[in-house]
């Protein structure tokens, strides 16, 4: 674990024993004790977006495979986590986790998932059961990440004409789920990946609508959004760049970027990677027939399966074969590509595979989830933590520990007064107050606890802030990445230790040999100050030098606060 991540597991620690220690119930102290033990564990995903979006076709393209479920009807659907297993320890046979709202799991076969798919009364009742499902595969992509992939919002399950009272209980109570449950996963994930599916008029205006929606109260540290099943609509594959260009800059508050992706599609193209005969036959196939028949046979799949003009080379019966079980839109889109007789095979591929768009998704997710899934979970759990205890201490405990001091104050004045109004021995009287004052003082327990509330919400604020801070220094870092031909090498030199490319300590931010004084840190904070003034406002020249300046007055205020810090002899000892 890295240092930040060591002082949650401290933070989260202590205030759980502190918890204890104040005498209130055991299940908050239990809490945060579960929130410390996840600071190790890997950062968690979750796909989220309307009812048949293509979550599931979205995740199989993710992990190259078909393991989550795809239905073509709605499915009843339960939460999916997505979970690394060592290849020895993989049990094809009994692939998934059941885990169970009574409690406890099995490990189930793919035909007990098979039993989950449909809308009957049966199928109901095992989806009522079971509160997730885990799929443990021998993914490297999940040694970093848990996938999850959600039911959706919106989720209705089909009703039969023979309405029974227990189906439309159970009917009623899994489509609630559905949305509480992926609500509930949308505050829980440490980042998540919202998907959007075709509109029906194709405008960035409505993209914008539906990212907006289901977007809500998102962050763009921890979201990107998905504009999914591209290949459906040929308007919107030609537009894809442009779309996702403009709804990314109008939601930048909300979503770190927005992608178009063609999931169905990039399945499709895995399959035909295993099997090159048949590509090279759908190549070979489609350009022996006349572009203009092509295109009118690809107007919709009954011309092309059905369609039979004088002189038409290739027969229904070939096109049928053709098809097979492709689904017609990722055919379409296919065949238009490899009909042209201007690609060779593997530009064919290449052309297919950018139109996917699983290339820059991979590398949003691997710079921005991956490389940075520490940050982001453990900003995740220390936001979660501050608000359960903003909830329990400051809303709960808080409040009803203010009215007890109330009511004692109260009963102590009565008795106060009585002492004084009975007369009698002084000394008797003085003693028997102080003996009021110590059995009926209850401000020292409220005071207590604000001061324990007050002190761990310090701790998560500054951590919170630390944290939000690391991810503007790596996205400053992406920038250079992107492009570093603004900077001169001297500039370059400084700059990726200063952001943080080393580590998040003092000595490694700053360059070898520099000598780390209040002198030295203040003369570049105003250097990178003038540099930023100098480049257009908006620019990566300017967002890298508006860092660069942030950052080292954070560094210019730790050595101020901490002025016997031997942050030289650390240089020496890290750089």
């Amino acid at each position: 674990m890295n240092d930040i991540q060591e002082r949650l597991l401290s933070v989260l620690s202590r205030t759980a024993e502190r918890l204890r220690q104040a005498m209130l119930p055991g299940e908050l102290a239990m809490r945060i004790e579960e929130l410390a033990r996840q600071v190790r564990r890997p950062c968690t995903v979750a796909v989220v977006g309307p009812v048949k979006v293509g979550k599931s076709t979205f995740v199989n393209a993710l992990l190259a495979g078909d393991h989550a479920k795809v239905g073509i009807t709605e499915t009843t659907a339960t939460i999916n986590y997505f979970s690394y297993v060592d290849l020895r320890d993989y049990d094809p046979e009994h692939p998934v986790r059941c885990y169970w709202r009574g409690g406890g799991f099995t490990s189930e076969s793919p035909e007990f998932l098979d039993g989950l798919q449909g809308n009957d009364l049966e199928t109901l009742k095992r989806a009522d059961g079971i509160d997730h499902l885990e799929y443990l595969l021998p993914v490297p992509f999940l040694k970093q990440i848990t996938l999850v992939d959600t039911p959706g919002t919106g989720a209705v399950i089909e009703e039969h004409q023979n309405r029974t009272a227990e189906y439309m209980r159970l009917n009623s109570q899994l489509r609630g789920r559905h949305d509480s449950e992926t609500k509930d996963l949308n505050d829980t994930a440490d980042a998540i990946i919202y998907l959007v599916g075709p509109v029906a008029k194709v405008s960035n205006e409505q993209f914008l609508e539906e990212f907006a929606q289901i977007a809500g109260g998102s962050s763009a540290l921890n979201a990107i959004g998905v504009m999914s099943k591209i290949e459906l609509q040929p308007v919107v594959m030609a537009r894809r760049h442009e779309l996702s260009t403009r709804v990314a800059s109008q939601l930048k508050d909300k979503l770190n970027t927005v992608l178009p992706v063609a999931a169905a599609l990039q399945r499709e193209l895995d399959r035909l990677s295993q099997d090159q005969d048949r590509l090279t036959h759908l190549i070979s196939t489609l350009r022996r027939i006349p572009p203009a028949s092509l295109e009118t046979f690809l107007d919709s799949d009954e011309l092309f399966l059905e369609f039979d003009p004088d002189g038409n080379p290739v027969s229904p019966e070939e096109r049928r074969e053709l098809l097979g079980d492709t689904p017609w839109g990722v055919f379409a889109t296919m065949a238009r590509v490899a009909a042209d007789p201007t690609l060779d095979h593997e530009e064919v591929v290449q052309r297919l595979e950018e139109m996917c768009g699983f290339g820059p998704l991979w590398q949003v997710l691997q710079e921005r989830f991956i490389q940075r899934g520490h940050i982001l979970r453990s900003y995740r759990i220390a936001r979660d933590a501050q608000r359960t205890l903003n909830r329990e201490l400051r809303y709960t405990y808080l409040p009803r520990y203010r009215e007890e001091s109330r009511r004692q104050r109260d009963r102590l004045q009565r008795f106060l007064a009585f002492i004084e109004r009975a007369g009698g021995d002084p000394a008797t009287a003085s003693e028997l107050q102080d003996f009021v004052h110590q059995h009926l003082d209850a401000d020292e327990l409220a005071t207590n606890l604000e001061d324990l509330h007050h002190h761990v919400d310090l701790e998560l604020s500054t951590l919170l802030n630390e944290l939000r801070a690391y991810n503007a220094d790596y996205e400053a870092l992406q920038k250079l990445r992107d492009d570093d031909s603004g900077f001169s090498s001297d500039e370059l030199e400084e700059l990726w230790p200063l952001l943080g490319l080393y580590g998040g300590e003092i000595g490694k931010r700053l360059s070898s040999g520099k000598a780390a004084n209040i002198e030295y840190i203040s003369g570049r904070q105003r250097y990178w100050q003038i540099k930023k003034m100098e480049v257009p406002y908006g620019s990566i020249r300017y967002a890298v030098a508006d860092r660069a300046f942030t950052r080292y007055g954070v560094i210019l205020d730790t050595m101020l606060e901490e002025p016997g810090a031997s942050i030289a002899n650390d240089v020496q000892g890290e750089c």
